[in-house]
């Protein structure tokens, strides 16, 4: 049976490095979209300190920006080194628009290379001099995309990891778990449906790193997930979390690393039930503890 679990037993602080949370903005992704502007290498804030950073986007057509996007920057020793999946030269889609829109015709989704698993951009600089830029999916797969993906891979499940350490030390993480209903439909002969609910999770480290996750439709599925640190590194105003971006994520690898993270913070993880199990307390502690044995001689003698 599917219980939610609640931890109250203390693991290392060296282990975890978490801190108490008074009162995070549990609401702050509630209702709104979460604002955020696509990595360029041109923009970044600076460049002087090694760190990895990865963007994916995946949203309802919109003729002002791509809808499909996944974006892997690493900086290290100076040098940035940036790829994407799903890259759509802004140029090229721009003037599709400009021969459709004289056309007179319709629109559709102009914004035609879509996330895949094979990164199609990769652009190299060191200290902002471009060293390699080159847009071509065939070369760029073929150079550089088992180092996307197993980067990629690897960073994204240490994040998930964290997540899932603030989970099983919830009591001392302050992990904050809401879970609204979701909408039925009420219109004359609506189908009956069972009841759905979205959740949102939100956790901070000691180092100040904000997590949220987010299953927003209530499938079960952790479609977003995000990761930030007030450090002052960005790629622009408003350009949004600065470790990890992910929304409305339909890519079945990413998936299996991020989609159990919401049921997990509301139902528990297998750890803390593991846990809770092994230190749940003996009946004869209890009795022993609130004297309770005495209540049962005391009965047994006016027996």
């Amino acid at each position: 049976m599917m219980t939610r679990m609640r931890s109250g037993q203390a693991v290392a602080i060296a282990m975890l490095l978490l801190v108490a949370l008074a009162a995070l903005p549990v609401y702050a992704y509630l209702g709104r979209s979460i604002e955020y502007v696509p990595i360029e290498v041109e923009t970044i804030s600076r460049y002087t300190e090694d760190r990895i950073a990865y963007q994916q986007l995946q949203t309802a057509p919109n003729l002002g920006s791509d809808d499909s996007l996944a974006s892997l920057l690493i900086i290290k020793d100076k040098k940035m080194y940036l790829l994407k999946d799903g890259f759509d030269d802004p140029r090229v889609v721009r003037t599709q628009q400009l021969l459709i829109e004289k056309e007179s015709a319709i629109i559709g989704d102009v914004w035609v290379n879509k996330i895949n698993g094979k990164p199609d951009y990769i652009r190299i600089t060191d200290r902002r001099i471009e060293l390699m830029k080159n847009f071509g999916e065939e070369f760029v797969s073929r150079q550089f995309g088992s180092f996307y993906t197993s980067v990629r891979n690897a960073f994204l499940s240490k994040h998930a990891q964290t997540f899932r350490q603030l989970m099983n030390n919830r009591a001392e993480s302050g992990l904050v778990v809401e879970r609204l209903p979701l909408p039925k439909p009420l219109y004359l002969g609506a189908p009956e449906e069972p009841a759905k609910y979205a959740t949102y999770v939100i956790g901070k480290t000691i180092d100040e790193k904000l997590y949220y996750a987010i299953d927003a439709d209530g499938d079960g599925v952790t479609e977003t997930f995000t990761v930030s640190i007030p450090d002052g590194f960005h790629w622009g105003y408003k350009s949004g979390p600065n470790i990890i971006l992910i929304i409305n994520n339909s890519d079945e690898e990413i998936k299996g690393i991020i989609g159990k993270l919401a049921h997990e913070a509301y139902y528990g993880t297998p750890d803390e039930e593991k846990n809770i199990i092994q230190n749940f307390p003996k009946d004869s502690d209890i009795i022993k503890e609130f004297n309770l044995d005495a209540t049962l001689r005391a009965s047994d003698t006016k027996k």
